[in-house]
């Protein structure tokens, strides 16, 4: 396969599809429950690398808008995109705009952080915390915001959001998520993160809201619950509550009745009719793979501009521009191992 990103370091600019971005990952069994479904990306021969375990990052604020990373590894640790600090204690929760490294044995000052809870005062005392992810539509507001200092500049993307499920206040994400809580904890048991899983693309409503690889299976296994719940299950649990109808998406496909001549022939014998229904079953989860499938490579084949942002050794790491995706990426040499990507147009209107 061709690498487009083979001078990419040098170029500080190159296009690229969104499967070049997945570098071999492969697709696993869809997982379906309301209106999200999700296509686990197993590893298999792809390329993988030792960027570290989010989980294990030291992590605190130095000031309101500063997020501090504490690398104790032995390599380059990558902080994921759009990572969101949520802490129990009396402090100021962040969130950061983009992906960034972090040098092994080192301790990194992120100046470009942004605040998500205007109503509480404080800062993250150091250590290790329980991650989240923000969800899509303020990880678009986040990924359009100029790379600058500015700790509140994220506040009205998230009034908007908690708006549009009806959750008054202040810009405070934490009040979102205490909210529905039960509801996100739903999404969390009921999909699966499955064996040589590295990845995954997350559809709602028919649609791909998010494209997900990571650069280790470590890595995936670690920012599974930050995406699931707090990300795409907080996406979904938004849509609900607002009133957002799916118009019968083309990914979901019925359950075909057994024809009555089949039922018949099996002279009302209940083994028989059971076999029927597994063989219905079977069916539709095969339609359903194969379109999930199908939506997922024309997301693939999808055209992008990536840059860099920054670099340590042979690790890079820059932000990725489509028409319909946007986020980061990540590369060990000239190989591309992490990409976490959210779809465009969906911040909430509520002119």
């Amino acid at each position: 396969m061709r690498n487009p990103l083979k001078r990419f370091q040098s170029t500080m600019a190159e296009s690229a599809t969104v499967g070049e971005l997945l570098s071999g990952a492969r697709p696993g069994r869809v997982q379906s429950v309301g209106r999200m479904q999700v296509l686990p990306l197993l590893a298999g021969d792809a390329p993988t690398a030792d960027l570290g375990d989010p989980a294990a990052l030291d992590i605190s604020t130095g000031d309101y808008g500063t997020l501090c990373f504490g690398n104790s590894g032995s390599g380059t640790a990558l902080v994921p995109s759009h990572l969101a600090v949520m802490v129990s204690q009396a402090a100021q929760d962040h969130a950061m705009p983009r992906a960034a490294l972090v040098r092994a044995g080192t301790k990194r000052d992120y100046r470009n952080a942004m605040c998500i809870q205007q109503s509480q005062g404080g800062l993250i005392t150091s250590g290790s915390h329980r991650l989240a992810v923000l969800p899509p539509a303020l990880r678009e507001a986040a990924s359009l915001l100029p790379e600058k200092p500015g700790y509140d500049r994220l506040w009205p993307a998230v009034s908007r959001f908690k708006a549009s499920a009806g959750v008054p206040g202040s810009a405070d994400l934490v009040r979102f998520m205490k909210h529905f809580a039960t509801e996100l904890d739903c999404f969390t048991a009921e999909f699966e993160c499955v064996e040589d899983q590295i990845g995954a693309v997350v559809l709602m409503d028919g649609a791909v809201v998010g494209v997900e690889r990571a650069p280790s299976h470590v890595y995936w296994r670690s920012m599974w619950e930050p995406l699931i719940r707090f990300c795409y299950g907080a996406e979904a649990v938004r849509r609900g509550v607002a009133g957002d109808v799916p118009a019968g998406p083309s990914t979901r496909v019925p359950l075909t009745r057994p024809a009555a001549p089949a039922v018949a022939a099996s002279g009302g014998d209940g083994a028989d009719v059971v076999a029927l229904l597994a063989e219905a079953v079977r069916d539709a989860d095969t339609r359903e793979q194969q379109a999930v499938e199908t939506v997922t490579q024309a997301v693939a084949d999808e055209s992008v501009v990536v840059g860099v942002d920054e670099a340590i050794d042979r690790v890079a790491v820059g932000t990725v521009v489509g028409d319909g995706l946007m986020g980061a990426y990540a590369l060990d040499g000239d190989t591309p191992v992490y990409a976490s990507l959210t779809a465009r147009g969906t911040v909430p209107d509520l002119t």
